[in-house]
């Protein structure tokens, strides 16, 4: 769990690089690094995803937090799911059509989607990123 939560607070700085490179012009390591960050990311939802199963759901994991039938830490985490889940699918789609396109039409007419949607998910990952946080800490009672 504390490597999942890691990976959400360190992947949008990595998103944000490869965005600087794609300013640059590289466009070819903006997609590599993307598409790194983007398996890294999917693996570590799935085996955290994995593990809350494996627990018996997120219940099981949180229900020793004080916090845990507070108002704030249930609409923390309800957010928290709904934008990750919503970020990762814009991301996926994205990524598929990205990798279909380059070299053939990128830069070009579906560079203002790409820019677009880039922006929203990467503001869903700052979102993640932060109430993954939140969630993490009042879990462990750690606040």
């Amino acid at each position: 769990m504390t490597a999942v939560m890691l990976l959400s607070l360190i992947s949008p700085f990595g998103v944000y690089y490869a965005v600087q490179l794609a300013k640059r012009k590289d466009f070819k390591a903006h997609r590599k690094i993307q598409n790194i960050i983007f398996i890294i990311c999917v693996v570590g939802v799935l085996a955290l995803e994995g593990l809350i199963r494996a627990e018996g759901g997120s219940g099981s994991l949180a229900s020793a937090s004080e916090y845990y039938h507070t108002s704030f830490f249930k609409f923390t985490l309800i957010s928290h799911i709904i934008v990750a889940v919503l970020s990762y699918l814009l991301w996926t789609i994205l990524i598929i059509i990205s990798n279909i396109k380059f070299q053939k039409s990128l830069p070009g007419k579906l560079s203002k989607f790409h820019k677009t949607a880039g922006l929203i998910v990467f503001g869903g990952l700052i979102y993640t990123a932060i109430t993954a946080l939140i969630v993490y800490l009042m879990t462990l009672n750690l606040i």
